[in-house]
């Protein structure tokens, strides 16, 4: 009978994965592969992970290896943007791309295109190889073209069909405004290559990931019927049982510590793969926790202690002063306060970036 792991147990085999139980010593490159890519909804969103994970992070340093094209950000896995290596890039988003055709498809039918996608797309190629441009600016060029057509839908379909990277010196940190794109061949000067084979992308994930269901990966991906994949590598993993019976699958020399081991505080950004990479995500969030998240877009900051969500936070800027707003889900001792506070400190100097003062401020617990 396979092993059953308490949600405590997955908790801190999780953030051992993801470098939160310490900060690893690992370059910035190393680390993008071994996650296989970081969640890049907003600008700042992979310098607070990578802060998170990576001792003596600098924004610089994150900025340097996207603006030589190191790493690359366009929209992969769950049609949602992300920031990966070259390789990866050339070879997750391929395996996504029959996601993505569903979902712009989607889209297009349910808003006015009046245009063949395919024409949309050869017509917008063409637009966009002639400069970088916003996603804004393509679809009014491409309205000229297609005049009956909504422009949003018409710069989704070519967004949807290609692979369009967003350039420096946009999305990058301290940089706001629309993200200019340009397609893949043309920033790199190479292509997609062969998809990532379903087996390897499979151990890749449980290794950054396990202990994890099917289930777990299918929704950290958005792919469907990945159980095939799982058996064709089942050899190579070990089998588990989470608390309430679901089947977890792990490479057998991954590191599970102690349940006990001492987890830190961390500042964790709207959009992380430590909570948007599994469907069941108890080893992160308690029942308290799931019943007092404000969801904006799906997802909110949050901060852990003892390795489990214990309430959200917030920024608010004013010209020479940032405020790190901190909302607990649940009543919190002096000394998880201080711990808290101490960490929201370093979080906030790194978000100021040396141009503000920093301040900490509680609000109350509701309920």
């Amino acid at each position: 009978m396979p092993e059953t792991l308490s949600d405590r147990q997955l908790n801190r085999a999780t953030l051992a994965r993801q470098w939160m139980l310490a900060r690893a010593d690992i370059a910035i490159p190393d680390a993008l592969t071994f996650l296989l890519g970081l969640q890049a909804q907003t600008t700042n969103t992979p310098y607070i992970a990578l802060w998170n994970r990576i001792a003596g992070f600098t924004h610089g340093a994150l900025t340097a290896v996207i603006t030589d094209k190191t790493l690359l950000r366009a929209t992969t896995m769950r049609t949602t943007l992300h920031l990966h290596t070259v390789p990866d890039m050339r070879s997750i988003r391929p395996l996504m791309q029959p996601v993505l055709d569903r979902t712009f498809s989607s889209v297009a039918k349910s808003r006015a295109i009046n245009a063949d996608r395919l024409a949309v797309n050869r017509q917008g190629v063409a637009i966009i190889d002639e400069a970088p441009m916003t996603a804004g600016e393509l679809g009014r060029r491409l309205l000229e073209h297609f005049p009956a057509s909504d422009p949003l839908v018409l710069a989704q379909v070519v967004q949807g069909a290609e692979t369009l990277i967003q350039i420096p010196p946009t999305r990058i940190w301290g940089h706001g405004g629309a993200p200019l794109l340009m397609r893949i061949e043309k920033w790199i000067g190479q292509g997609l290559s062969a998809p990532i084979p379903l087996p390897q992308l499979v151990l890749r994930y449980l290794a950054a990931y396990g202990p994890a269901s099917v289930k777990d990966m299918q929704t950290w991906c958005g792919l469907t019927r990945l159980a095939p994949a799982f058996d064709s590598v089942r050899e190579h993993l070990v089998e588990f049982r989470g608390e309430d019976g679901r089947v977890l699958y792990d490479l057998p020399n991954a590191p599970r510590p102690d349940p006990d081991t001492p987890a830190p505080v961390r500042f964790l950004p709207d959009y992380d793969n430590v909570f948007l990479g599994f469907a069941d995500r108890s080893r992160l969030q308690p029942p308290h926790a799931r019943e007092r998240m404000v969801v904006v877009n799906g997802y909110v900051a949050i901060f852990t202690i003892d390795g489990f969500i214990a309430g959200n936070w917030t920024v608010n800027r004013t010209k020479d002063r940032l405020t790190i707003d901190l909302a607990p889900f649940r009543k919190l001792s002096k000394a998880e306060q201080a711990d808290i506070e101490a960490e929201a400190h370093a979080m906030g100097a790194f978000l100021a970036d040396g141009m503000a003062k920093v301040a900490v401020e509680w609000r109350p617990l509701v309920g």
